[in-house]
């Protein structure tokens, strides 16, 4: 947290003030509000999902991580008042269906037994010489049943925590650079990750060792800063029943990278899963905005009352010059008859 959290705070300050981006540091007086809950919430997303791992398998710390998206949308239906429909209700649930049967936690598909996590952890993929996931199951196996509960607690703590920050970015809008949106998370998580690594005890600071573990560094932060950027400017710009439904295509190319690193084959439901979530994210980008349409349809009786009133000025006015010519006429005979 603290070197990813670090390096994005870094890049976003050092653009912000080459760009000479309006209202840096801080932002305008009317959001600063909103932009400290964003990187309060932001920083409880991120810590709930770290915590669980270390208590939960992958496959279930995921699936409630993947939580916050229909709530942010549920909160912005609410707060904001923006529209939340049948149809992108039922493809938020379709893409949380896909991910739960990507993840598969042990808990919802098979018995709570030592061989069968082994199974859900490496799952119906094919994996080459790659004991990690075993030995990490088999130490979320030792883990106690109040560890676990507390591990849940906290996952949950954190998916409020991301919802909170999907919808203080929408409350937000256009009013802040997505820039300022994403220093104000970053910027904190630094600073209470710093002083955890001072304060707390048994928690200590080590460099990376080499270049190549520099590099990782480096390109992990790097990446974390261009997601952050592009989720804040996402959903600025879009709504949230829209936006968030794009979150779940992390799935998809975290399965990629799977393949393409780990060299693992998918199975018959990741598969399954993967064609929910992608389909799902399809047809919520290409749905029109209800209230788009709303719009329009304000706007056209609008128009035709314009017309109607203008044909009637026309009527008006051609009745008004029918009259002149009238007047016209009759003094030129009343003119003739003098004479």
């Amino acid at each position: 947290m603290f070197a990813r959290m670090a390096i994005t705070s870094i890049l976003c300050t050092l653009y912000m003030w080459w760009a000479e981006v309006d209202h840096f540091p801080l932002g305008q007086k009317g959001v600063r509000k909103l932009l400290m809950a964003r990187g309060f919430g932001g920083f409880f997303g991120l810590l709930g999902i770290y915590y669980s791992l270390q208590y939960l398998p992958l496959a279930e710390a995921t699936v409630i991580t993947f939580l916050a998206p229909i709530v942010a949308c549920w909160a912005c239906s609410i707060l904001i008042h923006e529209p939340f429909t049948r149809t992108e209700q039922m493809a938020g649930l379709l893409s949380l269906l896909g991910v739960v049967l990507i993840a598969r936690p042990a808990s919802f598909f098979f018995s709570d037994t030592l061989e069968t996590s082994a199974a859900i952890a490496i799952g119906d993929t094919i994996p080459t010489a790659n004991a990690t996931t075993n030995s990490q199951q088999a130490s979320v196996e030792q883990v106690a049943s109040s560890q676990r509960l507390v591990a849940i607690g906290v996952a949950l703590i954190g998916v409020f925590g991301a919802a909170t920050a999907y919808t203080t970015i929408r409350m937000i809008g256009q009013r802040a650079h997505p820039l300022i949106s994403v220093n104000y998370f970053a910027a904190w998580t630094t600073l209470v990750a710093t002083a955890v690594l001072l304060f707390v005890p048994g928690m200590n600071f080590q460099l990376p060792s080499g270049y190549k573990q520099w590099g990782y560094l480096v390109f992990l932060g790097v990446c974390g800063f261009v997601m952050q950027l592009l989720l804040t400017a996402g959903l600025s710009y879009e709504k949230s029943s829209r936006a968030t439904n794009m979150v779940y295509t992390n799935m998809l190319f975290a399965l990629a990278f799977d393949k393409i690193v780990f060299d693992t084959t998918l199975g018959t439901l990741s598969i399954v899963g993967s064609s929910l979530i992608l389909g799902s994210a399809l047809y919520v980008a290409v749905q029109q905005d209800p209230s788009k349409k709303l719009k329009t349809s304000e706007r056209m009786p609008a128009d035709e009352e314009e017309g109607l009133s203008s044909e009637d000025g026309d009527i008006r006015t051609g009745t008004e010059g029918d009259g002149d010519i009238l007047r016209g006429v009759q003094e030129v005979q009343l003119r003739t008859m003098r004479v």
